[in-house]
């Protein structure tokens, strides 16, 4: 065959021309030497469809290359299929240690590691008894007296994002009770139960789920009674709200589940005392749930000065604490005498400091749910100036939690309001 046939058949192939090369000036024997060195990887890459699957006008170019030549070419493509299949068994092979390992890791270790990486802490504000129409009374007022801007906006309005349904099922008017378990179990349920659904069995609540499944701790502040509606849902479990006797008990841990609050501040302190002391307790019987709680291990406090005392740091080792400052409920803020009950605002950052001390090594965070108890008691009473005054107070309890969230910004913050109270409404204006 004429060499310019060969030469033009090994172009066709795609083998590099500089691959190849005549070792003898004869035309009938000739040999074809590959630079192995030079050219094995590019050698490698020819593919067998380009040696075997030419067109039928080619085939006769092909017959007269050399044997050597066309075993080299063969010998590539039985090495390079070799070398496939040993990558794809290699790669199965890598693919089904990397998953078995993963499922084990994922087991023993990777649901915790994940908690860790997702550490959050959960705030949630209730302003209770709360409507738009106070909040517009309020601003309305600070603005007023201070002489701000007419576009002044309070430390809600700067965060208002939306409304809640929180609709009772026994009732157009929702009350505390089926209001805070809507929040702290996600049910609606019928005016007076406490975190316990339509059929009086009960509900996890947010909290438990925060102690027990996240390890997280937790706290309740309140300008109430402890056992009170708000705080009640979401730390016991009874068919009503005027079962404080029993709700107390539960504060304390004495249920299936056990303790499940880390931190109380607030009133209420009647329905822990036994009924043997007349003056301080509204118990209906002689148990004494604080030296009970005492006894399995609560910090507790009664006076201003025990709460001024309490060093976060130092008070993150005390943790369980139980603060009850008044013998039912606090008082409003207008009436509030500073010497003797901390203020809304002084109970979130103390409980703040404390919690976060608590949880500074931890893997998981806290849960603290915290109330502004008496703007709804207000305006049961019809009483304005109450009312207004312990929405400020709920708005400097606010501004303390916003500033703790922008220090921690893995913290969550939720502010929202149970229901209305009282048909509250702004006047209308009936002169120029």
């Amino acid at each position: 065959m004429p060499s310019s046939n060969y030469e033009k058949a090994m172009s066709q192939a795609k083998l590099p021309y500089t691959a190849v090369a005549r070792t003898s000036q004869e035309m009938s024997s000739q040999h074809v030497r590959f630079a192995h060195e030079q050219h094995l990887s590019e050698a490698a890459d020819i593919e067998e469809s380009e040696l075997f699957n030419m067109p039928a006008r080619r085939t006769d170019t092909m017959e007269g290359a050399d044997n050597d030549a066309l075993y080299y070419a063969v010998s590539l493509g039985a090495r390079r299929r070799t070398r496939k299949g040993r990558v794809f068994w290699v790669t199965v092979l890598s693919l089904v240690i990397v998953s078995v390992v993963g499922m084990v890791w994922l087991y023993f270790d990777g649901i915790s590691w994940m908690q860790r990486s997702k550490k959050r802490n959960v705030i949630l504000m209730i302003s209770d008894g709360f409507g738009p129409a106070s909040e517009t009374m309020a601003r309305n007022y600070v603005q007023q007296i201070n002489d701000l801007p007419i576009d002044f906006k309070s430390p809600l309005d700067e965060i208002l994002v939306g409304s809640s349904r929180t609709r009772s099922k026994s009732s157009l008017v929702t009350d505390s009770a089926a209001g805070a378990t809507a929040f702290s179990c996600l049910i609606k349920t019928y005016n007076g139960a406490i975190a316990v659904a339509e059929d009086k069995l009960p509900c996890g609540t947010v909290l438990e789920a925060a102690k027990l499944q996240r390890g997280m701790y937790t706290g309740l502040v309140a300008t109430s009674r402890i056992t009170h509606a708000t705080p009640a849902s979401f730390s016991s479990h009874v068919t009503h709200r005027d079962m404080e006797d029993l709700i107390a008990e539960y504060q304390i841990g004495n249920y299936s589940l056990g303790p499940v609050v880390d931190l109380m501040f607030g009133g209420g302190r009647c329905h822990f005392m036994p009924n043997t002391h007349a003056n301080v307790s509204c118990r209906m019987d002689a148990r004494d749930l604080w030296s009970e709680a005492q006894a399995s291990g609560f910090h507790t406090l009664s006076t201003r000065k025990q709460f001024d005392a309490l060093d976060a740091h130092g008070a993150a080792k005390s943790l369980p604490i139980l603060g009850a400052f008044a013998p039912s409920h606090m008082e409003y803020e207008i009436d509030r005498d500073a010497a003797t009950q901390p203020s809304l605002a002084e109970m979130s950052a103390k409980a703040l400091g404390i919690l976060d001390a608590a949880t500074k090594k931890k893997n998981a965070g806290f849960f603290l749910m915290i109330e502004g108890s008496r703007i709804d008691m207000a305006a049961h009473t019809n009483d304005p100036a109450a009312h207004l005054r312990d929405i400020i107070a709920y708005w400097d309890a606010i501004t303390v939690v916003r500033k703790f969230v922008d220090e921690h910004p893995d913290t969550v913050l939720i502010s929202v309001s149970d229901h209305e109270t009282g048909g509250f409404s702004t006047a209308k204006q009936l002169t120029p």
